[in-house]
């Protein structure tokens, strides 16, 4: 009777990019790498690629583990092995679908930690793995790196993250698999391209800061609770232009006690806004985040310090507040923020707004994460260890709107939110005596070319094509990331950016002929050159 009651599997459909992220994986098995990160934004489909490997494992006979980061996460991860007919296990206090001998375990990583040694339940229930999948890997909990320091060398262990910036996890990994950017899935649509407004923000300066490096969140919460009035005002504000009233919304904020003040505030202009904290029990949780999935939630708003900034799937949320300033956690940043990003049936827009200056603070590694992703594990890729300055006047002029005071990403000629034109910077161009002189990066290089007759430089077409070809090269065969040297290698000789048209121009690896590599490494060397005399 149960059938009758129970929708059929799904056919498990990958996309060629997570295909291509399988088979990379499996390469690096083959080469040796036992212990893998599978770097993937949110967005790029973690769960579903999790889901191949383990249907291909259960298909196989073979004994597979998904370690999921927290236990708000456990049921998420449950459905979708469901939705795929992945027959599974719970390894969880007291789940109802504790089944220890299904070849699939869904473990919670604090079950794993409480019960791992002296030949207990986890040393019982999981023993012969031949694969083991670790979510939010990122997050280096002692008790699972101690479990996974004693799996023997035939378990494959792969880690999924979209922040793959912790101290240390190359200790514990030794290769990485890039699936796809997210600049790649705004393009398809797979994922919103929030707009980002300045809001008033928490005065920080006379919050300590901890040992972390992070400051304290009880003084985070004490300043927050004085703009808690700005916080309801802005959101009111901007949910009424963009959705015409209140739009399901995730709150982030410094402590229990702020998201105490903040519901509270929402509750008055009578909004349904939830915390979720540590003192709810786990059926408490589980109601709330239930209720809020539904498509016609009566809880508008969730409110949480860190709970839903790991993995927590609610594709129809489109608003997230941040209320929590970080002066290093570049990895929190990336999560809280992908809580609204991805794409859902009649879903047209995202919203961040900012009351912590975040965005500004990162806004550089944000934008060369979306755009390049993550393609090694050394220390250079540790995102999280320098504190950010706050933005000064000077770049909030330049980076935040006049009109609407959404960021405005270097580059971008208007407002992605309001359309609203960049002020055009000082003319270049100089009257002296009677002449006007036009001053070129051309002519600061001191440099005169023979644009017609130069064997590069005659046909700007070919011109582009040939710098594209060797920033192409020069970024391991990324396109996209040689398309923004390209264009500012074009700028540097032409004095102007390339053409909107040349975007669709292909990339010709054969048109990397040796005096092109001549030519760019040495306007590269002039441009660092001039840079560094600027700087100095």
């Amino acid at each position: 009777m149960a059938d009758l009651f129970t929708p059929p599997p799904r056919d498990l459909v990958l996309r060629d990019d997570q295909l291509a992220a399988i088979e990379s994986a499996r390469a690096n098995i083959r080469q040796g790498h036992r212990r893998q990160i599978l770097y993937a934004p949110t967005g790029a489909g973690k769960t579903i690629i999790a889901m191949g490997l383990m249907e291909a494992a259960e298909g196989a006979g073979s004994r597979s583990a998904f370690i999921t980061d927290r236990s708000a996460l456990v049921d998420q991860t449950s459905r979708a092995m469901d939705l795929y007919g992945i027959d599974h296990g719970v390894m969880q206090a007291d789940h109802w679908r504790s089944r220890p001998n299904a070849l699939v375990q869904l473990v919670s990583a604090q079950t794993l930690g409480r019960r791992f040694g002296n030949g207990g339940y986890v040393d019982q229930h999981l023993r012969d793995l031949r694969f083991v999948l670790i979510d939010e890997a990122h997050t280096l909990y002692e008790g699972t790196t101690r479990w996974l320091a004693s799996l023997p060398d035939s378990a494959s262990v792969i880690g999924l993250t979209a922040t793959p910036f912790t101290k240390g996890l190359a200790k514990h990994y030794s290769a990485i698999v890039n699936v796809v950017t997210t600049d790649a899935l705004f393009r398809s649509g797979m994922l919103i391209r929030p707009n980002v407004y300045v809001a008033t923000e928490l005065d920080t300066s006379g919050v300590a800061v901890r040992s972390t490096g992070e400051w304290d969140d009880e003084g985070l919460a004490r300043e927050g609770v004085k703009i808690i009035g700005d916080m309801v005002a802005e959101w009111i504000k901007r949910t009424s232009e963009h959705f015409g009233g209140p739009a399901k919304t995730i709150v982030f904020v410094a402590n229990v006690a702020h998201g105490e003040v903040a519901c509270r505030a929402f509750a008055e202009v009578g909004l349904n806004f939830q915390a979720i904290t540590y003192r709810d029990n786990e059926d408490e949780r589980r109601a709330k985040i239930n209720e809020f999935r539904k498509p016609d939630s009566a809880i508008m708003g969730l409110v949480s310090c860190d709970a839903l900034a790991k993995g927590f799937d609610v594709p129809d949320v489109k608003v997230c507040i941040l209320g929590r300033p970080l002066r290093k956690s570049f990895t929190t940043h990336i999560q809280q923020i992908g809580r609204v990003m991805r794409s859902s049936p009649g879903k047209d827009k995202a919203l961040v707004i900012d009351h912590t200056g975040n965005c500004l603070r990162f806004l550089g590694d944000t934008l060369e994460l979306w755009a390049k992703g993550v393609d090694r594990l050394d220390e250079t890729a540790e995102k999280d260890r320098v504190a950010r300055s706050a933005a000064g006047e000077k770049e909030r002029k330049d980076l935040v709107c006049v009109r609407c005071q959404a960021i405005v990403p270097p580059g971008t000629p208007a407002c992605l939110a309001c359309g609203h034109e960049r002020p055009r910077k000082q003319s270049t161009v100089r009257t002296v005596s009677g002449t006007t002189q036009l001053l070129t990066m051309n002519a600061a290089g001191g440099r005169n070319f023979d644009f017609d007759r130069h064997p590069l430089l005659h046909d700007r077409t070919l011109a582009y094509q040939s710098f594209l070809a060797f920033t192409t090269h020069r970024k391991r065969g990324d396109v996209d990331a040689g398309r923004r040297w390209a264009a500012g290698l074009y700028k540097g000789v032409f004095g102007h950016w390339p053409p909107r048209s040349f975007d669709a121009l292909p990339c010709a690896p054969d048109m990397l002929t040796l005096d092109v590599e001549r030519f760019c490494r040495k306007e590269m060397a002039r441009y660092a050159k001039a840079r560094s005399s600027h700087a100095a």
